[in-house]
C-alpha cells in the first residue's frame, strides 16, 4: 500500500522560527500518522542571509539554490529566468510531440494555431504573471514563440519573412505582450485583496533594515509593475482605486495594450 504525500511550505523570517515550526510540524503530524520525509524536504534562504542548518530530528535538511513548487521554479535570488527556461523547455517538448499535426496539409492553419494557443502557449506562460520583465526574458519568450509560429505556418528562413509580417499572418501578438497583459490583470486581483493578505503586503513592502549593495538595483516584479503603471498612465493611488472595479481595471489594461499596438 503506497503512502499518501502532503506538500507543505513553511515560511519564517528567522532561523529559530523556522526550526520551531519544523519541530512543531513533526510532533503534531506524528500524532495523526504523518512523517516528514528528510529526503524530499528542502530548505532555502532568500536574499543574502547566511545558511543555518535546520533539523528534522537529528537529520539536517539540504539547502538548495532553487526549488520546484506547484509547477514553478522558485529561486533563492528571486530571479525568474530559471523558471522561464524550464517553462520553455516543457513547452518545446509539447510542441515536438504535436509536430506530426503541424506537418499535416489536411488541417487548416487557423486550426493549427488554435491548437497551439490552447495547448502549447498555456504550458509556456504558466505562472507568467509572477515573472519580472527583463530584456533577456522577453527575448527568450519571443524567440520561442516566433519559431513555433514559423513551423506551424510553414515559413522558412529562406522566405525572408519579417517578424512583423509573421505576427500579422498568425493574427497573434508577441509573447512578451501576452505575459504583460496577464501580469497587469493579476496585479489588479492582488490589489483587491484584503490588506492583511501576504501578497498585498509584499506589493508595497519596503525593507527598513540593511543597506543595498552598490550598483544598479536588480529588476523585481514590483519594479516591473511600476513600469506597467507608467505605461498605463496612472499612479499607485489611482491604480488602487481603479482595481476595486474589476471591469474598470480590465478596461485600463486593454487600453494600454491597444496603445502599444497589440492585437
Amino acid at each position: 500500500m503506497s503512502e499518501a504525500c502532503l506538500y507543505i511550505a513553511l515560511f519564517s523570517d528567522t532561523h529559530s522560527g523556522l526550526q520551531e515550526m519544523t519541530k512543531d510540524l513533526g510532533e503534531h503530524g506524528g500524532k495523526v500518522g504523518l512523517r516528514i520525509s528528510c529526503e524530499k524536504t528542502k530548505c532555502m534562504s532568500f536574499g543574502d542571509h547566511q545558511y543555518q542548518t535546520v533539523f528534522v530530528g537529528q537529520t539536517s535538511i539540504e539547502y538548495v539554490e532553487n526549488f520546484q513548487y506547484l509547477g514553478s521554479y522558485i529561486s533563492r535570488t528571486g530571479d525568474a529566468e530559471i523558471d522561464v527556461k524550464a517553462r520553455i523547455g516543457k513547452a518545446a517538448a509539447v510542441f515536438e510531440r504535436l509536430r506530426p499535426i503541424w506537418k499535416l496539409e489536411t488541417i487548416r492553419n487557423d486550426m493549427k494555431l488554435r491548437l497551439y494557443q490552447s495547448i502549447v502557449l498555456p504550458t509556456t506562460i504558466y505562472a507568467g504573471e509572477t515573472w519580472k520583465r527583463t530584456a533577456a526574458i522577453s527575448n527568450k519568450l519571443d524567440v520561442f514563440h516566433r519559431r513555433c509560429l514559423r513551423t506551424i505556418l510553414g515559413i522558412s528562413w529562406k522566405d525572408h519573412i519579417t517578424n512583423e509580417e509573421l505576427m500579422k499572418r498568425a493574427g497573434m501578438e508577441d509573447l512578451r505582450d501576452i505575459v504583460s497583459t496577464r501580469r497587469r490583470r493579476f496585479a489588479g486581483h492582488v490589489m483587491r485583496l484584503p490588506k492583511e493578505r501576504p501578497a498585498k503586503i509584499a506589493m508595497r513592502w519596503t525593507p527598513t533594515e540593511g543597506r543595498r549593495k552598490r550598483g544598479r538595483p536588480k529588476t523585481t516584479w514590483r519594479k516591473t509593475f511600476q513600469d506597467d503603471l507608467r505605461e498605463m498612465g496612472i499612479d499607485w493611488s489611482s491604480a488602487q482605486s481603479a482595481a476595486t472595479d474589476r471591469s474598470r481595471w480590465r478596461a485600463l489594461v486593454a487600453r494600454c495594450s491597444n496603445r502599444s499596438g497589440r492585437n
